[in-house]
């Protein structure tokens, strides 16, 4: 006996139209499907953001060590104008309230552990002490490098507190630190020339 027996007859061409209609597959599938999309879509960029903030600092850090290495004689007006330049390498993002750069300069002692000569920040306000230690302290110098007695080295520290563009499930909210050491070219840096009312700009 066929159950569509009793059902009238109109309403049995009614179902099978119905039944046979699928003109709106393919947006109940879209509506379905496009959450998935747009989570992945926001993945891909919060991480493309990540990796392009971890080469500008890489870069940034590299490149501060190696212009104050150029110098003949290290002063806060110079160093300022360095960190002004710091602005446009890290372009399009911005240190201001969460970054700062540390440039510290380390001196062998002979016999004794190496020492912090000087140090001086900027380009930021972002409030961290950095690794290397206080001027007139002994320095702990990033990845174990040994520095040779008398010998004299820049290091360059990048602190960014980095934050997620859109969500914080798939990149969390974290501190990106880069530091690079080169030696000065020309003359040793052991000293810094401020100005009446110059500091090192330190938090």
């Amino acid at each position: 006996m066929c159950i569509f027996s009793n059902i009238p007859m109109r309403y049995y061409r009614l179902f099978r139209r119905f039944k046979g209609c699928d003109r709106g597959v393919a947006l109940v599938e879209l509506a379905l499907i496009l959450p998935i999309l747009l989570i992945i879509l926001t993945g891909a960029i919060e991480m493309s953001r990540y990796i392009w903030i971890q080469h500008k600092i890489l870069r940034l850090t590299a490149e501060i060590s190696d212009l104050v290495t150029q110098s003949r004689n290290m002063s806060a007006t110079e160093m300022d104008v360095i960190f002004t330049a710091a602005d446009y390498i890290i372009h399009p993002f911005d240190l201001g309230a969460n970054g700062i750069i540390i440039v510290s300069s380390v001196s062998g002692t002979g016999v004794n552990p190496p020492e912090v000569n000087w140090r001086q920040c900027g380009a930021g306000n972002l409030s961290v002490s950095g690794s290397v230690g206080l001027a007139g302290t002994t320095a702990t110098i990033p990845n174990g490098l040994v520095v040779d007695p008398l010998d004299n080295i820049i290091i360059a520290e990048v602190f960014y507190d980095y934050e997620p563009l859109i969500f914080d499930n798939i990149i969390q909210s974290t501190q990106i630190t880069r530091a690079a050491i080169h030696s000065p070219r020309i003359s040793a840096l052991i000293s810094i020339q401020r100005d009446p009312g110059q500091t090192d700009g330190c938090p």
